[in-house]
């Protein structure tokens, strides 16, 4: 059966719609996430607490915002699969079916990679990146960190330690429709590893070579995996 084609009208009706099924998802899940809000607050900032036993607000507004910050970074996150679920029953009428493989890959190992790049950069990365932070000043300075400065510093290395981590599932994504092979990721390897080096030196938050070794080693892991994968995909 010939799917039928869509008028302009009919093309944005249809996104109309999938952009208030995820408005009004996201509302619901901000609802659920903002009773859990003060105690995902005091889970986050267990790093920080190791070394400034009292955290602080510096504006009479800044406690309401940071659990609006926390309450809408997390229902963001958890929307994740349901906003890409959505976005695919758009797009997937314009696509032939290998391209819907591809998108359903991308789709499905997405919001997993993400959370696990959030977790290393949660357990390992921040944690390790404050200590050499504040040891600049031990002894001389003490730790005076807003609530609002914290959540800041956290949330921009989570979402781009999440990011990352999807370098296996883009890779493999374009190996997969043709656009680039194993043998070219091979052959690149020298410059993969550089490139690791180099981005590990822009996003860490502290100067020492330890951290940059942290995040560069899992970045040229991620691509030797994309490398393998990519072979599977090429046959």
């Amino acid at each position: 059966m010939e799917e039928k084609d869509l008028s302009i009208i009919e093309h944005l009706e249809e996104l109309r719609k999938r952009i208030i099924y995820c408005s009004i998802f996201f509302v619901c899940v901000c609802i659920f996430s903002y009773f859990f809000s003060s105690k995902i607050l005091s889970f986050i900032i267990k790093p920080l607490k190791k070394y400034q036993e009292t955290i602080v607000f510096l504006k009479p507004v800044e406690p309401f915002f940071s659990i609006l910050k926390i309450t809408f970074f997390l229902s963001s996150i958890i929307s994740i699969p349901f906003f890409l679920f959505q976005i695919y029953l758009f797009i997937a009428p314009g696509l032939t079916e290998k391209e819907r493989k591809v998108v359903k890959m991308i789709f499905t190992f997405f919001p997993l990679l993400f959370l696990l790049g959030m977790s290393f950069s949660f357990y390992l990365i921040i944690p390790f990146g404050i200590k050499v932070l504040f040891s600049f000043g031990k002894g001389v300075m003490t730790p005076f960190i807003s609530i609002t400065n914290y959540l800041n510093f956290l949330f921009i290395f989570l979402v781009a330690i999440g990011l990352i981590f999807n370098l296996p599932v883009f890779i493999s994504s374009l190996a997969y429709i043709g656009i680039i092979n194993s043998r070219f990721l091979r052959e690149k390897r020298k410059f993969a590893i550089v490139g690791a080096f180099i981005l590990s030196a822009i996003i860490t938050p502290t100067t020492d070579i330890f951290t940059q070794i942290l995040i560069a080693f899992p970045l040229i892991l991620l691509y030797e995996i994309s490398i393998f994968l990519s072979k599977i995909f090429n046959k």
